[in-house]
């Protein structure tokens, strides 16, 4: 599956959301030195059995197209390795938010990862919409789809593509400096 990386799992989770169905789609990253926590928030069609979602045998979408889900029960692995938690709600009709923690100075917590390549193939998605808030000890900037797109209009051209990519990390950098 390669979820190497914190990243791979924001990633995996956002992509859940899109599959499902969501068109709107908030992410949010809050990172000390401590901790690593993200919350993925969708309006996508929700979960019946959410109690099974951590089987790995278990999957909602159709068998032709999957037949496990590991994604939900690596995350718990990951998280409850290095002594943090996921916690998932779900209204159907209404959508899901997963938060997961991770205790970045345990030995079992995986890298953070490229999330810059992460947030840009998810702004990238024209059919979603997106807000992204990353925060970081304190500081934090916030992104969304209609943002970009008020902008740059639709990402469809090298020169846009490198602009958007550029501007995250800018963003990403600026959490760093401070």
């Amino acid at each position: 599956m390669g979820l190497l990386t914190l990243a791979d799992h924001v990633h995996d989770i956002v992509e859940n959301a899109i599959k499902a169905g969501a068109r709107n789609v908030k992410l949010t990253i809050n990172e000390t030195e401590e901790f690593f926590l993200f919350c993925v928030e969708d309006d996508g069609p929700g979960i019946e059995n959410v109690e099974k979602v951590f089987d790995p045998f278990y999957t909602t979408r159709p068998k032709k197209i999957r037949k496990v889900g590991l994604g939900l029960s690596f995350l718990k692995q990951a998280t409850e390795a290095t002594g943090g938690f996921v916690k998932i709600s779900s209204k159907v009709g209404k959508g899901t938010k997963v938060t997961a923690k991770f205790i970045k100075k345990h030995i079992d917590c995986q890298p953070v990862g490229d999330l810059v390549s992460v947030f840009f193939s998810l702004l990238m998605n024209q059919n979603v919409n997106f807000r992204i808030i990353r925060c970081r000890s304190g500081n934090c900037y916030d992104l969304d789809s209609e943002t970009v797109k008020k902008y740059l209009g639709n990402i469809d051209s090298p020169s846009k593509l490198k602009i958007l990519k550029e501007l995250i990390k800018e963003m990403e950098q600026s959490l760093k400096e401070e």
